[in-house]
């Protein structure tokens, strides 16, 4: 890649996810992003000086807020097929944040660890002593989760060495850019991942890592763990980059994530955790014993899932937006599946004259076991919350889920020998880079429609 194209992904990349990142803000009314009013009222909650919440009853979990809180809610209780009336979103632009408070119930958010709620919960306590409504608030959190989802995923575009273009199609997704663009935490908890794993891309064997950039991957990492308890599996990755030169900080990330993990289901989870669907059969407890009884059926009980919702994790992984109601046109899934397609074939195949550094076969196994077992955990975490005991199928598991996973695959590309992080040939760039800038096109322009379709 010439001198001046090598800053074409990474720039690209911000030019096209402003863009499709503010139509999704615009365009998708308050509260549809899936899950988007519990992690609202997570960030409130963290705005208003709480950190652990309350769990009110057997059934009920969450924490105080403005009593207007809950009337917002009740406001976006809508059918899933409903639309939006001609100015029916002014009506709700005059609650206000007002001084007392009630409780408001957001148990699957409420056991979440802070972090990556912040930026949201500065903008709600900034928005309040502006006199914002509580939806104008919701929008000022959407361009501000949205701004800096976006400026992370360019930031480990333009660091990464490998997978350059693995990582640009991850953080262009249209679930990537609706997650990103809402209230939601996972817009920046995918970013932070697109971040770490294309700082992760510049190591190797023989990498000098100073003490510094090593704690700041622990905390990150911990961050990551407490945040999305799967993703400890993959502090186990930076380890092998150390391994050879520091034996007991090989494994700090790990460590570190764990202890945070444990620290923090101990005071913050299980004060508010409560028993999810009990009326239909689902119990942490019992399932958890009924694991511990059927250890070796696990293996079979996770592909069995997978074989039957494969392609529907694909799908909801590159985007059914709204309340998972809004799926993309057909031919848009296959233009992305082949996207991905391509960018393997250019990424790994021997072309003439191609001189390439691969991935060490260690870090590659690694990065592999690792998310894998992530993504396992993923699994193994809905079977006890959401599934009945003893089912054959795990329930609720979504493509979304997986997205703060897969950058780290990233790992496992080679890296060329020229310095050019994506193609051996000029010609060949060239024709990546239009590729990638039609998709760009597409992908936004796909995003606006099915948006605009759905609710206006």
């Amino acid at each position: 890649m010439t001198g001046k194209s090598i800053f074409f992904f990474p720039l690209g990349y911000i030019v096209f996810a402003l863009i499709a990142v503010s139509a999704s803000v615009l365009l998708t009314p308050p509260g549809q992003v899936v899950d988007e009013m519990p992690h609202f009222a997570r960030a409130a909650f963290l705005a208003e000086g709480g950190v652990v919440g309350h769990r009110l009853s057997p059934v009920a979990s969450g924490g105080l807020l403005p009593c207007n809180f809950n009337l917002v809610y009740l406001d976006f209780e809508r059918p899933p097929s409903k639309r939006i009336e001609a100015g029916k979103p002014n009506t709700f632009t005059d609650r206000p944040w007002n001084q007392e408070l009630c409780f408001v119930g957001f148990p699957n958010t409420v056991i979440y660890a802070p972090f990556t709620y912040i930026p949201a919960a500065l903008t709600i306590w900034g928005a309040r002593h502006t006199h914002m409504t509580i939806i104008q608030t919701s929008y000022a959190v959407r361009i501000v989760n949205g701004f800096i989802s976006v400026l992370l995923c360019a930031a480990g575009i333009a660091l990464a060495r490998r997978g350059v273009l693995f990582l640009t199609a991850i953080a262009s997704m249209p679930m990537t850019i609706a997650l990103a663009g809402s209230c939601s935490q996972d817009g920046i908890l995918i970013g932070l991942a697109v971040l770490v794993a294309g700082i992760l891309t510049r190591l190797n064997g023989s990498s000098e890592i100073s003490l510094k950039n090593w704690g700041f991957l622990s905390i990150v990492f911990a961050i990551f763990a407490v945040s999305k308890p799967p993703l400890l599996m993959c502090a186990m990755i930076p380890a092998v980059f150390m391994l050879r030169r520091h034996k007991f900080l090989a494994l700090l990330p790990a460590i570190l994530g764990l202890v945070s993990l444990l620290c923090w289901n101990k005071f913050s989870i299980k004060p508010v955790k409560i028993q999810f669907l009990p009326d239909a059969g689902v119990s942490d407890g019992e399932q958890i014993h009924w694991i511990m009884t059927h250890v070796l059926s696990l293996p079979a009980l996770i592909l069995h899932t997978v074989e039957k919702n494969f392609f529907g994790y694909i799908e909801s992984g590159i985007g059914i937006l709204g309340w998972l109601d809004v799926p993309l046109p057909y031919f848009y899934y296959y233009l992305t599946s082949f996207l991905f397609l391509g960018i393997f074939i250019v990424s790994f195949f021997p072309f003439p004259n191609r001189e390439v550094v691969p991935q060490e076969k260690k870090v590659s196994i690694t990065a592999l076991l690792c998310t894998l077992a992530a993504s396992c955990l993923v699994f193994l975490a809905l079977y006890v919350i959401w599934t009945k005991v003893g089912a054959p199928v795990v329930d609720g598991v979504q493509g979304r889920y997986f997205l703060p996973i897969v950058p780290f695959l990233a790992l496992l590309f080679p890296q060329l020998k020229q310095g050019a992080p994506v193609t051996p040939s000029p010609v060949l760039n060239w024709v990546v880079v239009a590729v990638f800038g039609a998709y760009w096109i597409v992908d936004a322009l796909t995003i606006m429609n099915v948006l605009f379709v759905r609710y206006w």
